[in-house]
């Protein structure tokens, strides 16, 4: 196991944008996420802070994130699994300027992060025919392929910077798909789930770190501090079993945040969506739409903070600038809470009726 010392040295002299980094990307207060209307069409969606949209560009098919360039130029939006088309979004027009096809053999994973220059996309994908997880790294403009290494596990979802546009980390969920089979799961049995870190330049594994659970798939992450991430698994068993579902990674270990209770994981009913951090307070906000709860974690303390009932929430944000974190759900709505309270800002609520929010939001 890497120590925290180690994963940070790998980082070199790539520290210094590690902490520009840790700064808030964005306080225009401008999201992104993708959505689908109640008869059924594909859009993603941009919208302000007052929930106003900004544009609504239409998708062949179903999106899942919004991967937004650090200067907010353009975006790529991730098809969801087992996606093989992803679409170039300009800003601020909105327009869908190019679409690019995944190689023969794989599909997209949904997820994908630019480097801190935005020249570079980091994309996980899955290479079907061997089950091999692959983060294949992209030219941000034209999309072209300019490396690839493994994601150091199955099924690779999402990624996050651990030290800025030099070590990675990836969500490898351990389950294997094939786009024939659609989304089933073809290997419950065996499935390894894992957060692997990766330098970034030369595709080589630094560390890895396992739940003590085989079944809890890792799936999505935030960053939080220099060598920290925030994980949220998805259970692949009954969602009445006690089983942990947030984890902090730091120093080579995988630990679950401390809870009052068994409750508290039972009723989260075995799945998170998306994990969002706010790096001022120290405080993150994991949705669990199928328990129809949003929960709130105090990082520097490690545990359990709260919760709020939100129905069918998914998406998860930062608005640095109000001090929020901002909440999508299907039923169209947008919610914000008090980063440091937790309350709801009943005035900042929004509802866009005709739209179902993708389980994905991101602050452009």
């Amino acid at each position: 196991m890497a120590t925290r010392r180690q994963v940070l040295a790998a980082g070199g002299g790539a520290l210094a944008t590690a902490r520009l980094l840790a700064k808030p990307r964005s306080r225009r207060g401008v999201f992104a996420s993708a959505a689908t209307s109640r008869d059924g069409a594909h859009w993603a969606v941009a919208f302000d802070g007052a929930g106003e949209e900004r544009f609504r560009v239409p998708l062949p098919s179903r999106g899942h994130q919004v991967a937004a360039a650090p200067d907010g130029r353009l975006a790529w939006v991730m098809p969801r699994r087992p996606g093989t088309r992803t679409w170039r979004v300009e800003w601020p027009t909105g327009r869908i300027v190019a679409s690019r096809e995944a190689a023969r053999g794989r599909h997209f994973y949904g997820h994908a992060v630019f480097s801190p220059d935005g020249r570079r996309l980091f994309v996980t994908e899955n290479d079907y025919r061997s089950g091999r997880g692959v983060v294949s790294v992209r030219d941000a403009e034209t999309f072209a392929t300019v490396a690839e290494f493994d994601s150091g596990g199955v099924g690779p979802h999402q990624l996050a910077w651990l030290v800025g546009g030099c070590v990675l980390a990836v969500a490898n969920g351990g389950i294997r798909t094939h786009p024939q089979r659609r989304r089933e799961k073809l290997n419950l049995e065996s499935m390894r789930p894992n957060l692997t870190v990766i330098d970034a330049t030369s595709g080589r594994a630094i560390d890895q770190a396992r739940p003590d659970v085989p079944r809890c798939s890792i799936r999505h992450i935030a960053s939080c501090h220099e060598g920290r991430i925030v994980v949220g698994a998805q259970h692949e068993g009954s969602p009445e079993e006690a089983v942990p579902l947030v984890f902090v990674y730091e120093g080579g270990r995988l630990a679950p945040l401390a809870v009052p209770t068994a409750a508290v994981w039972r009723d989260m009913r075995g799945y998170t969506a998306s994990v969002a951090v706010d790096r001022a307070t120290g405080h993150a906000l994991v949705t669990c739409p199928r328990a129809n709860l949003a929960t709130f974690w105090d990082l520097g303390a490690g545990r359990y903070a709260g919760r709020q009932r939100v129905g069918d929430c998914g998406g998860a944000a930062v608005d640095a600038a109000a001090q929020e974190f901002v909440v999508t759900n299907g039923l169209g709505m947008i919610l914000r809470f008090d980063t440091r309270t937790f309350a709801l800002r009943r005035q900042a609520l929004a509802r866009v009726a005709e739209l179902k929010w993708d389980n994905h939001l991101t602050a452009v």
